[in-house]
Parts: structure tokens; sequence; C-alpha cells
């Protein structure tokens, strides 16, 4: 069982990953490593609303990620993880596959269909 804060510190050492912040559905903010956590949390939230529309309207039944890019290069992830949701965002000169790939193997750890994460 990992802590938020365990969770957050882990995904902010994956190599790419310029900074993260982990917040529950509602809003609540459980973890970060980043400096304008209002401006990301606010769109953490609207990501997760605007995701869930998107999947029912169209019928997805799975959204991994919701991607923005940015013109500094330094793109930001959205994972919805259980009851949370996961923002990260990258480093300029990185390899957004592999950076990928190791947050998806430690979302994978924490979230098995329940919620394990301990806030």
């Amino acid at each position: 069982m990992a802590t938020a804060k365990d969770f957050v510190d882990r995904i902010n050492q994956i190599d790419g990953v310029a900074g993260c912040l982990l917040v529950k559905d509602n809003g609540a903010l459980l973890g970060q490593t980043l400096d304008d956590v209002e401006v990301y949390s606010t769109l953490l939230q609207l990501s997760s609303s605007l995701s869930r529309d998107i999947m029912t309207n169209i019928g997805f039944s799975h959204c991994r990620y919701l991607s923005f890019s940015r013109l500094n290069m330094q793109n930001f992830y959205v994972f919805p993880i259980d009851k949370y949701l996961l923002g990260v965002v990258q480093l300029a000169d990185c390899s957004a596959d592999a950076m990928l790939e190791r947050i998806y193997r430690l979302i994978g750890r924490v979230s098995t269909g329940g919620s394990v994460i301990v806030s």
C-alpha cells in the first residue's frame, strides 16, 4: 500500500518527469512537486470531466491519459487512476514513450481496479 506522498515521489523520480501532482477526484490535493499547483489542479479536474464525457458519448471504455502539448515542449499529461488524477509535466528533452511506459508500470503497481493509494 503506497501513501500519496510516496507515490508522487516515485513518479517524480522517473526520467523525463519535470514535476507532478496527485489529486482526488473531488479536487483535494494529496501530493505535489510542482509550483503552480492551482493551475494544474484546475486543469486536472476539467480534463477528468471532459474525458468522462468523451468516453460516454463516443463509446470509449477507458482513457489511459490525456496529453496537452505546450510550446516549450514540456507537455502535460493527465492520468485517471481509480478515484484519483495524476498530472505529470514532461521535461522538454526526454523520450515521452519511455517516460510514459515507466509511469504506466508504476500506476499498475498501485492500482488493481480498486483504490490502494492512502492519503
